[in-house]
C-alpha cells in the first residue's frame, strides 16, 4: 500500500542504510535507487545521507525529511484504511460504545454472535455514561451505542435513531436485615428517606433513580456515587444504603442482599442508537456498521 508519491524504498533506505539491502526488501534494482535517491536530492537541494563507503548515515536534513515522509505514509495509509472501512462489510471496523454494566453480558453476547458471522470485522470498543455515549454517537467519534434508557430527547431532535434490545424490569437493592429485605414488592416512594448508593449523573441506571423519585415527590439523598452498578450491589450488601437495580442481571445476585421488585411499570430498556442526522437511516451507515446494527435489530425481534 503505497502512498501516492512512494516514499516506502526512501523509508527503507532510512533503515538499512544499505543501497543492496532496500533492493533486496522492495525489489527494486540498486540502480533504480541511485537515480531515485539522486532525483529526490535534487528537488530538495540538498544530500540526505553522508556516504562512509557502501554504508549510508542519514544527516540532520535527511532525519527531517525522513519524519515528514513517515507522517505522510501514515496518513495516506489511514486514509486507504478509512475507505476500505467505508465499502467492505467483511473486513472494516466498527466503533461501538456501551455502558459499564453491559460489559459482562449484553456486548459480550453481541460480538460473540457476530464475529462467528463476520471474523474479520474489527470493533473499537468504548465504555462510558450513557448521555455520554448519546454524544459520541451524535459527534461522529463511535459509530453505534447501546445505552439506556431510550434517550428521548435525541431522538425527539432527529439526532439519533433507536432500537430496543431489551427491557429489564428495576426493583430496589436493600441489605439483607433490613425491614423490607423479602418483601414481594415495593412502592419507591417508601424509600424517601433512605440513603442511596447510586451509579455517577449520565449514567442510565442514575437517569433511571432520579426521573423515578421526582415522579414519586423526592429527590435521593445519595451516600456513594459509583460508574460499576457491581460496586452500587456490593455497597448494598455492606449496609451503605439501598439502591435502584436491574432484574434478571447474574452479576448483580450478591449474598447479603435483597432486591425487591418495584411497583411500577417503568422498565429500563436497553437499545442501540446510531446517528440520524440529515436523515441518515440504518442502510446509510458504513457497511460494517450497518451489517452489525442489522445483526442486533433481528437478534432483538427473533429473541
Amino acid at each position: 500500500m503505497a502512498a501516492p508519491v512512494d516514499l516506502d524504498w526512501f523509508l527503507d533506505l532510512v533503515e538499512t542504510g544499505n543501497m543492496v539491502d532496500t533492493a533486496v526488501a522492495t525489489g527494486v534494482s540498486q540502480s533504480t535507487l541511485s537515480r531515485r535517491l539522486a532525483a529526490l536530492e535534487r528537488t530538495v537541494g540538498a544530500e540526505l545521507f553522508d556516504r562512509r563507503g557502501r554504508h549510508l548515515v542519514l544527516n540532520r536534513r535527511g532525519e527531517v525529511l525522513a519524519a515528514t515522509a513517515r507522517a505522510t505514509t501514515d496518513t495516506w495509509r489511514a486514509g486507504v484504511e478509512e475507505v476500505r472501512r467505508l465499502v467492505d462489510p467483511e473486513r472494516g471496523t466498527v466503533r461501538l460504545g456501551f455502558m459499564h454494566s453491559l460489559g459482562t453480558w449484553l456486548v459480550p453476547d453481541l460480538l460473540r454472535g457476530f464475529r462467528a458471522r463476520r471474523p474479520a470485522v474489527d470493533f473499537e470498543l468504548v465504555q462510558g455514561a450513557a448521555l455520554d455515549l448519546v454524544d459520541q454517537v451524535t459527534a461522529g467519534t463511535v459509530d453505534l451505542a447501546i445505552v439506556g434508557p431510550c434517550p428521548v430527547g435525541p431522538i425527539r431532535d432527529g439526532l439519533v435513531g433507536w432500537e430496543e434490545v431489551a427491557e429489564q424490569r428495576l426493583g430496589l437493592a436493600v441489605p439483607c436485615g433490613h425491614p423490607w429485605a423479602g418483601r414481594d414488592s415495593i412502592d419507591l416512594a417508601e424509600a424517601a428517606e433512605e440513603p442511596f448508593v447510586a451509579m455517577l449523573e449520565g449514567y442510565g441506571t442514575r437517569l433511571l433513580l432520579d426521573t423515578l423519585a421526582a415522579d414519586s415527590g423526592f429527590r435521593p439523598r445519595l451516600v456513594f456515587e459509583s460508574m460499576e452498578l457491581t460496586t452500587v450491589a456490593g455497597l448494598v450488601t455492606a449496609g451503605l444504603g439501598v439502591a435502584l437495580l436491574p432484574l434478571g442481571d447474574p452479576n448483580l445476585q450478591m449474598e447479603g442482599m435483597s432486591v425487591i421488585p418495584l411497583d411500577t411499570e417503568r422498565v429500563r430498556e436497553l437499545g442501540v442508537v446510531w446517528s440520524a442526522g440529515a436523515g441518515t437511516a440504518p442502510a446509510d451507515l458504513v457497511p460494517p456498521v450497518a451489517d452489525f446494527l442489522e445483526f442486533v435489530r433481528t437478534r432483538t425481534v427473533a429473541g
